[in-house]
């Protein structure tokens, strides 16, 4: 999935998924020039074990928006799991 970009004033937020990556579905998160990768469970929104914490407002935006997300995100893992077309959330 191509990834969902959001700037802010220090830096971007940046959400996508891996395609043929392990189960439970969840997205990827990296923020400005962080190497770290911070993940999230789509259906929980429960955030996967990382080396460093994402700041709390942007974990509660992620969140967020992951929920708004959630139906179509879902729908995209499906797909990759069943290698069908994919396409772009918008």
């Amino acid at each position: 999935m191509p990834p969902v970009s959001h700037p802010f004033l220090k830096g971007s937020l940046i959400i996508f998924m891996n395609y043929n990556d392990h189960n439970p579905p969840h997205v990827h998160v990296k923020y400005q020039n962080d190497h770290s990768s911070y993940r999230i469970v789509i259906k929980t929104r429960k955030w996967l074990k990382s080396k460093k914490k994402l700041p709390s407002k942007l974990r509660k935006l992620v969140e967020a928006w992951v929920e708004v997300h959630e139906q179509h995100l879902l729908e995209q893992w499906a797909k990759a799991q069943n290698k069908d077309n994919i396409s772009i959330v918008g």
